[in-house]
């Protein structure tokens, strides 16, 4: 369950970076940089988190 949330919000961060960034040019006013490195972060803790995730449902599968 934490590593499916993990992957959401890193994924619902990322597309909020993508429309302020991209879209709606305002990078300089919101601190674009610090967002960014937010949702990269995310993905690193979802990329860590993951194969525990995997890991445990592979062995409650296996039962």
């Amino acid at each position: 369950v934490t590593s499916t949330l993990t992957f959401a919000s890193a994924c619902a961060s990322a597309g909020i970076t993508v429309l302020i960034g991209n879209d709606l040019g305002l990078c300089g006013q919101n601190h674009c940089s610090r967002f960014e490195t937010a949702t990269a972060l995310a993905f690193i803790s979802w990329f860590t988190v993951s194969p525990s995730f995997l890991l445990n449902f592979w062995s409650l599968a296996s039962r």
